[in-house]
């Protein structure tokens, strides 16, 4: 179950994640704002969804640096990242970053390490074991980045995972949509907030479109292109068949903002609405739902930070009613199409 922000027990959990670390005098502390990062040393806590990646960790086996995480260094980029420039445009590049791959997409995910955290396991192989030196505090954090792994554990999740993708790709397929979590890492959903919080702030990103004057909109960002790109695979499997990406926006409400009814265009013929953000912060899901006009008539949905729902658009129109005064909510649409669709993308 999700805690309250100010639960002492969740406050705990967030400080035990950075326990040991410095995070007064690391590199990744003079890292660009406008830039997008994820750096473990300089995770904003309050921004990690309430209760996310609270699994339990691995108290009895060894854990071992995980074969599927490569540490790059002074620029050097994994093939698949070096191979597509417009989506690491908006990265910062600098110092050491740990990039994890698994099953939930075909591109690797950035962790920025600072000094401590690198010189801990950056001369390790992959598949050594941990020495006991390093402190339990930074396995702790290291595990749920990924970088460290156990078998055991492993196998754990990855059953998981696929209970979750058949649960959803049944629904998707019976009934048109279906809510899929677990589609974005909780510390980059937490840096992601950061992130576009600042965009926002700067006035890099632009107030009003042509569906609303109180949204805040930004067609194709390259960071939001990243992951839409990763998580395609997932879409394909909950889907049941190849999908690739189309377009991918991004919306912040004001407060007064609504979402009229309307049905998507041919490039948005599979789609996620990720809930990416909410003010005030919600203490489980926000107020503020999706609505679905379906063969089985009107379902709202009401969705957590971190939640993504999959949904048919050029088939059900949906729809938010008017948001509350003094809220405001951010989410990032990912459009996908059928890989065989020849038409323009844009």
């Amino acid at each position: 179950m999700a805690a309250h922000l100010d639960s002492p027990a969740w406050l705990v959990w967030l400080a035990s994640l950075l326990e040991g670390v410095s995070r007064s005098t690391s590199r990744s502390a003079t890292l660009p704002p406008d830039l997008f990062s994820c750096a473990l040393d300089q995770l904003p806590l309050h921004l990690i969804p309430h209760g996310a990646g609270e699994y339990p960790l691995c108290s009895v086996h060894t854990l071992r640096i995980s074969a599927d995480c490569k540490i790059c260094r002074s620029g050097v980029l994994p093939d698949e990242v070096e191979s597509e420039p417009d989506l690491r445009s908006c990265f910062a590049l600098q110092g050491a970053i740990a990039w994890v791959r698994d099953r939930s997409g075909d591109l690797p995910v950035p962790f920025w390490l600072e000094p401590d955290l690198e010189s801990a396991i950056g001369g390790l192989q992959a598949g050594a074991a941990v020495p006991e030196s390093v402190p339990e505090s930074t396995r702790s954090l290291l595990e749920r980045a990924g970088i460290l792994v156990c078998d055991r554990c492993r196998l754990q999740r990855a059953a998981q995972r696929e209970q979750m993708i058949q649960r959803a790709g049944a629904l998707f397929r019976a009934k048109g949509y279906a809510p899929v979590g677990g589609l974005i890492h909780p510390f980059h959903i937490a840096a992601l907030r950061r992130y576009y919080r600042y965009q926002i702030r700067t006035g890099a990103i632009q107030l009003g479109d042509g569906q609303s004057p109180r949204r805040y909109v930004a067609y194709n960002d390259p960071v939001a292109r990243f992951f839409h790109r990763r998580i395609a695979a997932t879409f394909s499997e909950v889907a049941g068949e190849p999908v690739k990406p189309s377009y991918v926006y991004l919306a912040s409400y004001l407060s007064g903002a609504d979402l009229k009814k309307h049905t998507d265009r041919e490039q948005c013929e599979f789609s996620i609405t990720f809930c990416l953000d909410f003010t005030p912060e919600p203490e489980l899901a926000t107020p503020w739902p999706i609505s679905l006009d379906t063969a089985a008539g009107k379902v709202s949905v009401y969705q957590t930070l971190g939640d993504g729902l999959a949904y048919r658009g050029t088939r059900l129109p949906h729809y938010r009613s008017t948001l509350g005064a003094g809220q405001t909510s951010t989410s990032i649409f990912f459009h996908y199409v059928g890989s065989d669709f020849t038409g323009s993308l844009a």
